[in-house]
């Protein structure tokens, strides 16, 4: 009899995940080999649980004394119930930009690039651990107060926390205590975004097929838990992602596993239908990215492996697809100072960078089969699903990424690779050869 009719199902399961691994491994092997020449800096951070959300705070501290300056990371994790979460909030030192790289300079042992013999001082390092009550789905901070911070929880309830009103460390080690509780979520969700016009104001997207506004101004010492003070029914399905409008204060963006990219005007009384709608992807819509350089562009990213390009002025059209990705597209962020660069991530683990402006130029067959001419670059320094990751918005090109592999890398794509978007930046006269 044919032996794979008599194999053990779980058996040839454990096969074919043996043989997924070793493939992941000599990819990761390969990446490890030429990081040094792709990558200006790399510094990667083993964490005791990984973490689903990461943010850069906006702030930088500059020493005089030092070659390098300190940032701050926001940052959770996610334990699987088998330890106590927590919020978290770590520093970080990046070398400050030198006037050029020598590859020579990449330490195997640390698996660093752009090192500046720090020691222990440019390791990630966690300053302050909130209690958390389950895992941390998404953090981000309050654009007009940075120490506000909004967490999307596994039981639905969206909670805020005051880091000043909380010690570096927990005084009731498993007690979680935020400042404020938002409920009414029925099930728990990844959408959250924060109004960049509108101080405390709040979105929050759900598996309940929800979109939930809040205004958290409504807190008092008295009053902890708030109600949302509007609910969305646009979607039929899981919202996904949630996004405000970078210019106008009025507009938001919502995506769902119903395929939709919608736009609501919340000046519109009708909260069931959207303002603009549009069959966005063939599966599932996974988020939303706004481009903040513009009034009309939009992104989207799905699990039909792709990113989309939209107009607001006429929705109904796709102005093109990105394809690249080889599973899930599950993050999208614009570049914060080259308004022509995406970044995507996905369960493929891998981060994309896009320079929209190098659609539709001519490649030669051997550069086609790299990739369309608008994929800039492929960051493949992660081995399991990346979960998140963000640009600094203080040193151009810096990412930070994170993934279910417990790693959180800080890293900047060399130069050499990046520099015909940077091309209209002064070139100091003795750099020039």
């Amino acid at each position: 009899m044919d032996d794979d009719i008599d194999m053990d199902p779980t058996f040839r399961d454990q096969e074919e995940q043996i043989v997924v691994d070793k493939i992941i491994n000599e990819e990761y092997k390969i990446w490890k080999k030429n990081a040094p020449f792709l990558y200006d800096l790399i510094l990667s951070s083993a964490l005791e649980w990984p973490t689903l959300t990461t943010q850069w705070f906006p702030d930088k501290i500059s020493h005089p004394d030092k070659s390098f300056s300190t940032h701050r990371l926001l940052i959770g994790t996610h334990t699987s119930g088998n330890d106590t979460n927590y919020l978290q909030m770590a520093e970080v030192q990046l070398p400050n930009p030198p006037s050029e790289k020598d590859p020579r300079k990449y330490d195997e042992s640390r698996e660093e690039v752009g090192g500046y013999a720090g020691g222990s001082e440019c390791r990630l390092q966690i300053q302050q651990r909130i209690v958390h009550e389950g895992e941390v789905n998404k953090a981000r901070y309050q654009p007009q107060k940075p120490d506000l911070i909004a967490t999307m929880c596994a039981d639905g309830n969206v909670l805020v926390f005051d880091k000043t009103k909380h010690p570096l460390q927990p005084l009731h080690p498993t007690k979680c205590i935020p400042e404020m509780t938002l409920k009414g979520h029925e099930r728990e969700g990844y959408g959250l975004a924060w109004n960049p016009h509108k101080e405390g104001h709040l979105l929050t997207g759900s598996e309940d097929s929800t979109v939930k506004l809040w205004d958290t101004r409504a807190w008092t010492r008295a009053n902890r838990t708030l109600s949302a003070t509007t609910t969305y029914t646009h979607h039929t399905a899981i919202v996904n992602d949630v996004s405000y409008h970078p210019l106008s204060e009025t507009l938001f963006g919502s995506v769902s596993d119903d395929r939709t990219l919608q736009i609501i005007d919340t000046r519109t009384d009708d909260t069931t239908k959207a303002s603009y709608k549009v069959t966005a992807h063939s599966d599932a819509v996974n988020c939303i990215a706004f481009n903040p350089a513009s009034d009309y562009v939009v992104a989207t990213a799905s699990a039909d492996k792709t990113v989309a390009l939209w107009d607001l002025r006429n929705i109904k059209l796709k102005l093109h697809s990105l394809v690249g990705h080889n599973a899930d597209v599950n993050g999208l962020s614009w570049h914060p100072h080259e308004e022509s660069v995406l970044a995507s991530s996905s369960a493929d683990r891998r981060i994309i960078f896009w320079d929209l402006s190098r659609i539709g130029e001519e490649q030669t067959p051997e550069d086609a089969e790299d990739g369309p001419p608008e994929l800039l670059f492929m960051h493949g320094g992660h081995t399991n699903r990346v979960s998140d990751f963000a640009w600094n918005p203080n040193d151009p090109w810096v990412m930070v990424s994170a993934a279910e592999d417990n790693l959180i890398q800080c890293w900047k794509v060399s130069n050499t690779i990046v520099g015909k978007d940077m091309e209209d930046e002064e070139i100091p006269e003795h750099e020039l050869e």
